[in-house]
């Protein structure tokens, strides 16, 4: 019996129509079904904070965490883990790399992160080296924020027991949570929550009707 392809296609079609018949009339559309991919790409150089976030989790606790900014900025806060490394070049980071399977860098600036980790990238071919895009400001306003704090509404249902697992799994890596970790960071990435917005006072205005908070990070 040979296979027709054009059979093969019919049916393939017919799968997909009886899915989204099915979708509809219970309520759930086929795109919300699909997770987010945090994974963390080897070619990706610059990584937001729940691609970086994941790819600490994926580590299991032997990433390096290194943190370029002046120790001052280091000491008013960093993120979980993190080495104060003021002034890496870029031969250190590659150094540093070596043996690590998830390396993060971030600095005071997105180009001087860029800057430090593409060089060192060209000196330690095939490391896991990455930047976090908008460095310690961007964790400190996703992961340490109070969040109802800021917010103009509150979190989405499931969004508090999803950050707290991942804060507990930062501050205490378990591997045995691993897994777990890795859902609530697709959840929290998926639900688009941005504690870090205030609304204007008053009515909209030319520009935006919101302003972002400042996270003082350095």
């Amino acid at each position: 019996m040979t296979f027709d392809p054009k059979k093969g296609a019919a049916l393939l079609l017919g799968a997909a129509a009886l899915y989204l018949v099915g979708a509809v009339a219970t309520g759930h559309s086929a795109r919300a079904e699909v997770p987010p991919d945090v994974t963390p790409r080897a070619a990706d150089a610059a990584l937001d904070v729940w691609k970086a976030a994941a790819g600490l989790v994926e580590a299991d606790g032997k990433a390096l965490v290194l943190d370029v900014r002046p120790a001052d900025a280091y000491a008013r806060y960093h993120l979980p883990g993190a080495e104060s490394a003021p002034g890496a070049s870029a031969a250190d980071v590659a150094a540093r790399a070596a043996g690590r399977p998830f390396v993060l860098v971030y600095a005071g600036k997105d180009e001087v992160a860029q800057k430090l980790v593409t060089e060192a990238r060209k000196q330690s071919s095939g490391a896991r080296i990455h930047y976090l895009v908008d460095g310690a400001r961007a964790w400190y306003l996703a992961l340490a924020l109070p969040v109802p704090l800021f917010a103009e509404a509150g979190p989405p249902d499931g969004y508090a027991e999803a950050l707290a697992q991942l804060q507990s799994w930062l501050a205490y890596p378990d591997p045995s949570a691993r897994g777990a970790t890795l859902q609530s960071i697709q959840a929290l990435a998926k639900a688009g929550y941005q504690p870090s917005l205030l609304k204007a006072g008053g009515g909209p205005k030319a520009g935006g009707a919101k302003k972002k908070i400042s996270g003082g990070c350095g």
